[in-house]
């Protein structure tokens, strides 16, 4: 056997480039002809209230940007400071404490968080983090309350505009949540 030259090498070497790249433009072909699920959406159902609701809410808070300028300082402060204090009652209280679990708190921080929870005007504790849980389990899928997957701004806001979906409410319904029905502060404030 003599050995192979180096223009053998070549041609055989670009024979099987060319062989891999046909198979490559094969597979499209395979992955086109699987034909698409059909996903049947389920009709949204508004809430009037929540939109009639959302809607005076907003219309407040451009009333508010109005008189903004006629505001002393010191109310701008405070006003800033109660922003300040609702936001950590949803990023520090409802979501890292009681939907993720990532610390423990004792009672008078789970009080005072519990409290800058309802400021921020986000439903009650226990329904905040059931549907926070429902949305990391079952992450963009109909079970998830606020799926992206149904346009960005279903995601962020339509989703409080119309009725859950029946599988959110099902999934929601099976997942534990009895760390939060345990909670005294939890209960007194869904109250």
């Amino acid at each position: 056997m003599s050995p192979r030259s180096d223009n053998e090498v070549k041609a055989t070497k670009l024979n099987t480039e060319d062989e891999l790249r046909d198979d490559l433009n094969v597979m499209p072909d395979i992955i086109n002809d699987v034909p698409e699920p059909e996903v049947k959406r389920q009709p949204l159902q508004i809430v009037w209230r929540n939109v009639i609701l959302m809607s005076i809410l907003h219309i407040i808070a451009i009333y508010g940007l109005y008189l903004l300028p006629q505001a002393q300082i010191l109310t701008l402060v405070w006003s800033g400071f109660m922003y300040w204090i609702s936001g950590l009652g949803i990023t520090a209280g409802a979501h890292r404490l009681w939907s993720h679990r990532s610390y423990k708190a004792k009672l008078p921080l789970r009080i005072l968080l519990a409290i800058f929870n309802s400021m921020a005007f986000q439903n009650d504790i226990i329904e905040w983090a059931r549907d926070h849980r429902v949305h990391h389990k079952f992450s963009e899928t109909d079970a998830d309350p606020h799926n992206a997957k149904r346009g960005f701004f279903f995601s962020h806001v339509g989703w409080l505009l119309v009725k859950k979906h029946p599988d959110v409410k099902q999934k929601g319904g099976q997942l534990d949540v009895s760390d939060l029905l345990a909670d005294p502060v939890c209960r007194f404030q869904r109250k």
